[in-house]
Parts: structure tokens; sequence; C-alpha cells
């Protein structure tokens, strides 16, 4: 058997021998074999349709999708304290999904779940994904290592839920989206993480006029530990086909874009 490989853990920052983290959690539908492929691989090939990863290197992970991240103490701590409940929501959801819900369903209630245990567990997922030196982290891997800590600075953290039908794993570490506002460039800093039936967002430092996605469940951080609800929140199904974060286009939709940019590539050329 191989050595573990060596680095800071993404959330006590030691430096130690680092464990595999199962993100999402293994119980949540990630306990089969996975074959990842890094983005990179797939944009290079300007005929390859960003959901097709055939023929491309891949890791070959037999226990399921995720990272090299934690110390074993954190990986131990953080999957005792949270992972159960992030699980608990992801099964309730899968079965939501597969019972073909009415298109006239506007929301789902979830009994008996606890709100800040489910946060954390996604805040220490995108501690794994993002785990390089960079202040805006810090305060959330305090967070999630207090376990009994409560509330998040809205003024530097959303996090924004969705739910998917797409069968894909997807992790987009931070990236910096821009956008045309009122003839200005607005930018914001954000990081995804989407793995069947979830979909999560992280925004840095949001702003009043950037248009979010997803259902805002910053306030889950507001819950105690102990503190079991029944939650309802808007039934917001999302697409995922591509790797670039906050992109939910069909198949169709993305063919689309790619015939129609080839176009007006084919144009330039015939005019220069």
């Amino acid at each position: 058997m191989g050595k573990k490989p060596k680095g800071k853990c993404a959330l006590c920052r030691k430096e130690c021998d680092l464990t595999f983290e199962h993100i999402p959690p293994r119980t949540a539908f990630n306990s089969n074999p996975v074959k990842p492929v890094t983005g990179d691989k797939i944009i290079e090939d300007s005929e390859r349709m960003p959901w097709d990863i055939s023929g491309l290197p891949y890791d070959n992970q037999q226990k399921g999708m995720g990272k090299y991240s934690l110390c074993s103490n954190c990986n131990n701590n953080t999957g005792a304290w949270y992972g159960n409940d992030y699980s608990l929501i992801a099964h309730v959801m899968h079965y939501t999904l597969k019972d073909n819900i009415p298109n006239t369903t506007q929301g789902i209630g979830i009994k008996g779940v606890y709100p800040l245990r489910f946060i954390k567990q996604i805040l220490s997922m995108f501690c794994s994904i993002n785990n390089f030196e960079d202040a805006r982290m810090d305060a959330l891997r305090n967070f999630v290592l207090n376990k009994n800590e409560v509330g998040l600075d809205k003024t530097k953290y959303k996090i924004c839920m969705y739910f998917t039908k797409s069968n894909i794993i997807k992790y987009a570490p931070l990236t910096v989206l821009l956008k045309e506002n009122d003839f200005t460039l607005e930018s914001m800093a954000v990081s995804e993480i989407t793995a069947y039936p979830l979909g999560f967002i992280l925004y840095f430092n949001p702003t009043d006029t950037w248009n979010y996605d997803g259902i805002d469940i910053t306030s889950f951080s507001e819950c105690s530990y102990e503190n079991k609800a029944n939650i309802e929140v808007p039934l917001c199904i999302k697409e995922v086909n591509d790797l670039f974060p906050t992109y939910y286009r069909s198949k169709e939709d993305i063919q689309k874009c790619i015939e129609k940019n080839k176009r007006e590539a084919n144009k330039e050329e015939k005019y220069t």
C-alpha cells in the first residue's frame, strides 16, 4: 500500500499525512468507484462537449469522489459531528426527486434536521477543495473546527443551495466571475460543489447588486449545534452539465451556444 500524501490539513493547517476526505460524505451516494478528470483536459478540446469525458486521462478512485485533504483528527471529528446530518438531507432529496414531484410543487419541508451541522459539513467540503493559503478561508476553517461556534459574517459570506438530478460531481475552487452592471464590470468570487442530489455555491463578499443562484441558507449558521429544526425551502432544481460555476444550461442550450460561437468565429475569419 502506498504512502499517504503529505501536506497541510485543509482545516487545522498542520503539516501531516493527509487522509482521504469523501466530498460529499460516503453515505451521501458517494461510495462507488469514480474516474475524475481535470477541467483543463475537457476545455483543451474545442470539439468536446463539457459532459463528455470519454478517452480523457483520469484518477481511478475506488472508494468514491474526494481528496487527500484532512489530517486524521479533523477527518474523524467532522465526520462524527456533521456527516450524518448532511446525508439525511441528501437522502430526503434523493427520494423527493425520484418520486417525480409535480411541476406545481413550490417547496419542500424536511423534518428533524440540524441546520448548523449541515452547513458546517458543507463548509468543511469547501475548505477541502480550496486547500491553499487565503485569508478568506481562515474564518471558515475556524468555524468548522469549533462545532459549537454560531454565526457567519454575512458581509463576507453567502451560502446558497440547489437541488439537481444531474449525476455529476463537480468541484469548482475559488473562481472570479464578471458581469456587466450599468456599463461597469462587477466581480464576484465564488466556489461551487455539485454532488447529486445537492449543489452549493459559496459567495465571498456578497453585494446587493449581484443576482444570486440557489436558496440562501447562510442563516443555518445561526442555529446552535443541538438545535433540531423542521426546515422549509423552495424547490430550486438546476441542471448541471459543465464545469463552470453558476452555469446551469441544458445540453441542448450548450450545443446551440457552441454552434453559434463557431459561426461567429467563421465570419471573423472570412472578413480578416
